[in-house]
């Protein structure tokens, strides 16, 4: 009898392993952190909120990813992520936290009073029901928070900028001070830097992805970028540091630069058909920014949400 209860108890492990597994791959599904990848990347890549990674996965230190690290990703047919209360918490910080508002957890979680939540309390949180990622946060996402605010607060020239034009360098390696060097010494450029902006690729003292504001956009000054002077005073020039008719953008490099024309298309109010190549608006004349670059890629990623 005891061995066939024993046999009995088994089964039953195992029915109910069966049966576990399925329930938690509807819910949710795993990622493996890759080298290179944050958080804000991949909350990208699946379209959910950074945070509701870090609330699914314990995350105490976000800016501590470790490579090779498995995450659990909240699957599109997840309804609701689970929150607890922690000490300081209000009902409003929860919701912006999680990209919710404050009316859908008091209807989700049917809460009498909105204020009078309490440590330990379990709140539903809502995913997968509506699109995280809003333009805004995209570009916050897409942008260190410095180089957000520095580009917020720059007061543009109404009505000046009419497009956006992108460049490699055409070196393998370079930076903002040593294209500033050339274009003050060998082209004879009185403002020095031709272009608005330089994103550098991890070469000649430039992080990999970091934004150059350079003193044409900061004192709204014609580009120098182009070749008729028309052009220069309605063009928006940016720079990427790279050769791309040898090698890609580094994937760092078309984050900031996606995020950057985000914000620059929304304060100069210019349509991503606005937004080209040299190549392009020079046709005949140059490669650049290099057959490895890839303009409807680019357009793309701008027309998520």
């Amino acid at each position: 009898m005891q061995a066939l209860m024993n046999r009995l108890l088994l089964i039953g492990i195992f029915v109910a392993g069966a049966c576990f597994s399925p329930c938690v791959k509807a819910f949710a599904r795993d990622h493996i952190v890759r080298k290179g990848e944050t958080l804000s990347h991949i909350a990208v890549k699946y379209g959910v909120h950074r945070s509701t990674i870090i609330q699914l996965n314990g995350i105490h230190n976000p800016n501590l990813l470790r490579v090779g690290k498995k995450l659990i990703i909240p699957d599109k047919g997840a309804s609701t992520i689970t929150y607890t209360v922690k000490k300081g918490d209000i009902l409003g910080n929860i919701a912006k936290k999680h990209g919710a508002s404050i009316q859908k957890l008091v209807a989700l979680n049917k809460l009498r009073d909105a204020n009078a939540i309490r440590v330990g309390q379990k709140i539903k949180i809502p995913v997968g029901s509506t699109s995280p990622v809003t333009t805004r946060a995209r570009e916050r996402i897409l942008l260190p928070a410095g180089d957000y605010t520095a580009l917020q607060s720059t007061a543009v020239v109404p009505g000046k900028w009419k497009g956006v034009v992108i460049h490699h360098s055409a070196t393998m390696v370079g930076s903002a001070k040593a294209l500033d060097r050339y274009h003050r010494e060998n082209r004879r450029m009185q403002n020095g830097l031709a272009y608005h902006f330089v994103i550098g690729n991890g070469t000649s003292g430039m992080k990999d992805g970091e934004i150059h504001m350079g003193d044409r956009w900061k004192k709204q000054q014609d580009g120098g970028h182009l070749k008729l002077e028309k052009w220069n005073k309605e063009n928006i020039g940016i720079c990427l540091i790279g050769n791309f008719e040898i090698h890609n953008p580094t994937r760092r490099q078309m984050d900031r630069l996606e995020g950057l024309v985000r914000v620059l298309a929304k304060k100069c109010k210019i349509s991503s058909s606005q937004v080209t190549t040299h190549k392009i608006k020079h046709r005949n004349h140059t490669k650049c920014p290099g057959k490895n670059f890839s303009l409807n890629s680019l357009k793309t990623r701008l027309s998520k949400n």
